[in-house]
């Protein structure tokens, strides 16, 4: 992982990448400490919930790039909560889910969210996946990152 300046490049549909599997857990913590003076900020902690041993064979700066972007929208979003990222695996793919408890509705149009994602959800087509957003009032929200057929070790 390099870096999170916006998403500089692209790559295109019939390149093949080859990559080496992505050890999730760490991935999320490396991201967590460049977003630590913002957690801090907002009042708020993030626990990293993923297995040690869950690894995605994915491009590790474009998955730090989406992932960077869903953890700091969600802790940008609320103040005072707990910030849970997690990681399942089934026949389907890889669903990773970045949620806050916050009971306080948030609007993702009225705090910019959606605008602020495009490049992040461009990113995560260009890995084979997509972002899925779900807020509730009293509930908090849920951002989803899912990669379909995305090889996962262990799966």
């Amino acid at each position: 992982m390099k870096n999170l300046t916006p998403f500089p490049f692209s790559v295109s549909s019939t390149q093949t990448v080859l990559t080496e599997p992505v050890p999730l857990h760490r991935l999320i913590d490396q991201l967590m400490i460049g977003l630590l003076p913002l957690v801090t900020g907002k009042k708020s902690f993030v626990i990293n919930d993923v297995d040690h041993a869950f690894r995605v064979h994915a491009d590790e700066n474009v998955l730090a790039f989406v992932l960077g972007n869903l953890l700091s929208g969600a802790i940008n979003g609320t103040e005072n909560v707990c910030i849970r990222v997690e990681a399942v695996c089934n026949a389907a793919g890889v669903q990773i889910r970045v949620r806050n408890n916050g009971s306080h509705f948030y609007s993702t149009e009225s705090h910019g969210f959606s605008c602020s994602m495009r490049s992040a959800v461009q990113a995560a087509r260009q890995l084979g996946g997509n972002i899925s957003i779900y807020n509730q009032r009293h509930e908090g929200t849920t951002l989803t990152f899912f990669l379909a057929g995305c090889q996962t070790v262990p799966c």
